[in-house]
């Protein structure tokens, strides 16, 4: 069974386009060629802000769906730090789900890798 990420990208009008993928490098190829999001065909993917990691996409999804009810202010919270939207979550949802937040620095390898295939 694949992991799934949920992530956050920025957009080329400074907006943030939520989603959830198994394979981090090809989802952000498909955005970036106009496939999949109608959101991101309009506005054009710049880089991943923040990644978080889960065990099956059904949980995903719901986190997926958590983060699009948010305003860009708390979409931002969540950029700057990643690890408060595992606690936002669990906590409204009164839950207690193991979320994983990517590091910032894997975050920004992944980032060098897409930049480099332009």
């Amino acid at each position: 069974m694949n992991n799934y990420y949920i992530y956050i990208i920025l957009c080329e009008n400074d907006s943030f386009y939520t989603g959830i993928t198994n394979d981090l490098i090809k989802r952000f190829d498909n955005h970036k060629k106009g496939k999949g999001a109608r959101y991101t065909k309009l506005y054009k993917p710049l880089k991943y802000l923040s990644v978080w990691e889960v065990k099956d996409k059904k949980l995903a999804l719901r986190i997926e769906y958590y983060i699009k009810t948010k305003s860009k202010k708390i979409k931002t919270l969540f950029i700057e730090n990643n690890k408060s939207m595992p606690k936002y979550f669990n906590e409204e949802k009164n839950e207690n789900i193991k979320i994983k937040s990517m590091n910032k620095n894997k975050l920004n390898k992944i980032n060098e890798i897409l930049k480099n295939k332009e």
